[in-house]
């Protein structure tokens, strides 16, 4: 697979990492509130910026995102979509900063890319969804060779590696992170703006890396939502975690796909629920 990227006057910021920090948020002139009194303050907000992706120079859809890991970003869309199988079926990804555009071109048969024949802007927001149908979206149940051996405390442990990550939320307070682990270590954590694209970009990571994902966790701070679920189904994770809500429609499709579900992973706490994917050990 190729990947470039486009070249224009800003790809020096673009390239160096000393700067990625200062691309991804912006200062705004506002008031603080504190201890009865109202202080002028530069306020930290994230960017968000509109990307257009085009598949097979067929316009697919746009998402406004943090112009970061977009590689992984629209990738990891078109694996949780069901679009994209295999690596070899991706023959290049290019990132065009400039122009806010990503252009990928796949070898695949012609129906599976007809069912992304739907254009239109996809918001950053949480509540926005980039599955266009959870049930054609769903993948058929894994047949799992073996559970997944956990402790509580790995757990927690991991979900207290996202939350201390040192990234864009320390700085903005507003954006989601995910993260993908195994018991023992967190092998990497990406930042959006919606928790879905932060999703999205570990869906991709995994795939773009050949990261086997059967005996992997997926952590996001984030509600599970039946979209969530169903991009952590077809990457084959037996187990979501969050530190926040699920819905009832994700926990009942994670029962039918046989992912085990972890919310609220906070103060020592959690809640479980279990559908035969891992063994999960209080100590």
């Amino acid at each position: 697979m190729t990947r470039t990227h486009a070249t224009g006057t800003d790809e020096a910021a673009h390239q160096d990492r000393k700067d990625e920090k200062s691309r991804l948020f912006t200062e705004v002139p506002g008031l603080h509130y504190r201890q009865g009194a109202l202080e002028p303050r530069e306020i930290s907000l994230a960017k968000e910026v509109p990307f257009a992706l085009f598949v097979n120079d067929r316009e697919i859809l746009s998402i406004a995102t943090l112009p970061t890991h977009l590689e992984e970003l629209f990738v990891g869309f078109l694996v949780s979509e069901g679009v994209l199988l295999r690596l070899e079926e991706l023959s290049e990804c290019a990132v065009d900063y400039d122009s806010h555009l990503v252009r990928i071109e796949l070898d695949m048969p012609e129906e599976r890319l007809a069912n992304l024949e739907r254009k239109g802007m996809l918001t950053s927001g949480c509540a926005g969804g980039m599955v266009f149908s959870v049930e054609s979206a769903m993948a058929p149940k894994s047949v799992r060779s073996q559970r997944l051996k956990l402790r509580c405390s790995d757990v927690m442990t991991r979900m207290q590696d996202l939350d201390t990550f040192p990234g864009m939320y320390r700085i903005t307070r507003g954006v989601h992170a995910a993260s993908v682990a195994d018991a023992t270590s967190t092998l990497v954590i990406l930042e959006d703006l919606g928790r879905h694209n932060a999703v999205d970009k570990i869906v991709g990571y995994c795939f773009l890396n050949q990261v086997p994902t059967q005996d992997k966790l997926l952590l996001t701070t984030g509600r599970i939502t039946s979209e969530v679920l169903t991009k952590a189904a077809r990457s084959n994770f037996p187990m979501v975690v969050s530190r926040s809500s699920a819905s009832a429609m994700a926990v009942a499709m994670a029962q039918q796909q046989g992912i085990d579900v972890v919310t609220y992973v906070r103060g020592g706490r959690f809640n479980y629920f279990p559908h035969g994917a891992t063994e999960l050990a209080a100590e």
